[in-house]
């Protein structure tokens, strides 16, 4: 028999036999099943994961975190050239905090920009599309916020410290192998701190033909330190993380070798956030203040693997701040309040002929004032109204881009309202427009391409028609969705005195639909999903060549199941996901983008009968499928080949965690 055969039925026999591991009844319940099901209010499109599911999917990088939800696609294949598509629409135009933390930095555009730890994650939560003015400055496409876990979500209630040790191994390929510690404890009634430590090593994957696919191996190393409060009122947590990933690749991560002359190069991304978050609820309806504070430096490294030359460098360091109030009357709830961030960056690339070799030293900063109100009109009405005003400043300070400047401000206004004629049934129109003026871009292509000064900010609007129901646990909601994102920035190569230029190079426009059926029971949960996404830009569909902007992505059908037990220590899931075939349009004779189907099953148990000690299990590509998923760089008309890295095929996926 075949190793990843017998990887298969080992995984299969775990699933199968574990109702023998918890027989016990317990009151103890580790998770239930409303707290990973989208509630209908939210929309499709829209999600918050919180960490049961997280633990449910044994998530180790973005694929495995956000690939099976509604409205959003992840390509790459290896962790480090994963990108996040929602919509269509590349993750450089989606506005991203980690505990209030801004992460706006692009480096390289050939590897991934979001860097995630999966193991202390809280929740994530996703709104789609422009929208609230409380979204922060920037959010063309949506809102990504990451909230980590503090000690006293580690803690039990009889406890004052407590230590976490986890061993997983990823069975595929070459493997991957993961190790976490952490330490928490109380310091005294109201304040508590948790350490923790995190390393991976992933092996070169097979892919679902059973080839090694090469190079995408990876080490990854993640730290962090989070101190909470809470004393009557006040409350805040102080938290410092470090995450830092290497590995040896082409000089473009998400590419094979095909042209025959790319040398292997070893890269590193790196990314410090510090973050203060503090909260003030006095037993007031006119006061519940807020102020995030954060600073971030995100920097990577790219050298030849033969020589140790450098290729390119860059460092970006943002620090901001926000802080909002929101007052309470009666039927109207009123959240207002200030944010500003200032970026700077430093980069240098040695790619290009040596005449052309440049550096870059920029700075931006961007100033937002915001109101958002929601009112509930009477009980069939709702509408909630808001207003952001956002001043940007950008400067070329040396390098390519000396002495330039851009500087651009605008009002972006949204609205929504929301009708139930009858209790189940809930109707939504939504208007919102988002602006992002002229900041600091890829750091790359920052020292690369000039800033002549004359730039437009880039605007969007969104238009979103909604429909939810739910009654008796069953549930359908649907979403029709149009957005337009008006002087899009982008790198125009020239090849003169200049290697190019930034330029605003025209209007881009995603129209498209997400809707989702189900049923939900005490301990088990079906539904069934689709959206599609028709991105075009100056009135051509997209292709992978828009590396930046986004891609097409067929058709993409989502099902779920989840079923707990009635002992309550147990949890399992089946997550499935088919997307059409879609048209390329990167050349005239390319060939589509094939589809395909692929089936996931996870599952966990509580041995001791409460969650002390853990063990997790997941088979990622059941049928071991072969596929390039339509978020990754696929074929290149010049090659007439596939340049891109396929998705790794069936992964066995254990792990085990033991809390004292």
């Amino acid at each position: 028999m075949s190793a990843p055969s017998s990887r298969l039925l080992s995984g299969l026999a775990l699933l199968a036999c574990a109702p023998l591991a918890h027989a016990a009844e317990s009151g103890d319940a580790a998770r239930t099943l409303d707290s990973i099901t989208v509630v209908a209010e939210r929309e499709p499109g829209n999600f918050d994961l919180d960490r049961g599911e997280i633990e449910l999917s044994q998530a180790s990088d973005l694929s495995d975190l956000l690939s099976n939800e509604s409205g959003v696609a992840v390509g790459g294949g290896s962790p480090v050239a994963q990108k996040i598509y929602v919509r269509g629409f590349e993750d450089t135009m989606l506005n991203v905090t980690i505990d209030g933390a801004q992460e706006p930095a692009e480096l390289y555009h050939h590897q991934t920009r979001v860097q995630i730890e999966p193991e202390f994650i809280k929740s994530i939560e996703l709104d789609a599309g422009a929208g609230a003015a409380t979204g922060g400055a920037g959010a063309l496409t949506g809102a990504l916020r990451v909230r980590t876990r503090d000690a006293f979500d580690l803690l039990r209630p009889d406890q004052d410290a407590g230590f976490l040790v986890k061993a997983a191994a990823g069975f595929n390929g070459g493997n991957s192998y993961k190790g976490v510690l952490a330490g928490y404890g109380r310091l005294s009634d109201g304040l508590g701190v948790l350490a923790t430590y995190v390393y991976q090593d992933g092996g070169d994957y097979d892919d679902g033909h059973g080839d090694r696919v090469k190079p995408t191996a990876y080490r990854h190393e993640r730290a962090q330190f989070k101190l909470s409060g809470l004393f009557d009122a006040h409350s805040f947590d102080l938290s410092a993380e470090h995450l830092d990933d290497t590995g040896t690749y082409y000089e473009r991560p998400h590419m094979t070798n095909f042209s025959g002359r790319f040398v292997l190069s070893d890269h590193q991304m790196r990314r410090d956030t510090v973050s203060y978050e503090h909260r003030y609820d006095p037993d007031s309806d006119a006061l519940n203040l807020r102020l995030n504070a954060y600073r971030t430096r995100s920097e990577y490294q790219n050298r030849r693997n033969t020589t140790g030359l450098l290729y390119s460098a860059g460092e970006q360091t943002s620090t901001g701040l926000d802080l909002r109030n929101t007052a309470l009357w009666q039927s109207l709830s009123l959240t207002y309040g200030l944010d500003y961030r200032s970026d700077r960056l430093h980069a240098r690339q040695q790619a290009t002929p040596p005449p052309f070799w440049g550096r870059t030293e920029q700075t931006a900063r961007v100033f937002g004032a915001y109101a958002q109100g929601d009112w509930d009109v009477s009980p069939q009405w709702k509408l909630s109204a808001g207003l952001r005003y956002d001043d940007y400043r950008h400067r070329g300070v040396s390098g390519v881009s000396a002495g330039a400047s851009n500087d651009a401000d605008k009002l972006s206004p949204n609205l929504s309202i929301a009708w139930t004629p009858i209790e189940p049934l809930t109707f939504r129109l939504a208007y919102s427009e988002a602006f992002r003026g002229v900041t600091i871009r890829e750091a790359f292509f920052s020292a690369l391409y000039t800033h002549r000064g004359d730039l437009e900010g880039e605007r969007a609007d969104n238009l979103e028609f909604g429909v939810s129901w739910e009654r008796n646990g069953y549930f359908a909601r649907a979403t029709a969705f149009r957005q337009n994102i008006e002087h899009y920035i982008s790198a125009v190569y020239s090849g003169q005195t200049a290697w190019g230029y930034w330029e605003n190079i025209g209007d881009a426009k995603v129209e498209g639909y997400e809707a989702e059926i189900g049923k939900r029971w005490q301990r088990m949960g079906v539904s069934v999903g689709v959206w599609q996404s028709d991105n075009s830009f100056e009135d051509r569909p997209l292709n992978d060549a828009d590396l930046g902007l986004g891609t097409s992505i067929g058709r993409t059908w989502t099902a779920r199941y989840d079923w707990q037990p009635a002992s309550g220590q147990a949890n399992y899931a089946v997550r499935a996901r088919l997307v059409e075939d879609e048209r390329n349009s990167i050349a005239a004779d390319a060939p589509d983008k094939p589809g395909y189907t692929v089936v996931d099953l996870m599952a966990n148990w509580n041995l001791l009968g409460d969650d002390r000690l853990k063990l997790g299990a997941a088979v990622n590509n059941l049928f071991d499928r072969f596929y390039y998923d339509h978020g990754t760089y696929g074929y290149q008309a010049g090659s007439k080949s596939y340049i891109g890295f396929p998705s790794p095929g069936r992964e066995l996926s254990l792990s085990l965690t033991y809390r004292f």
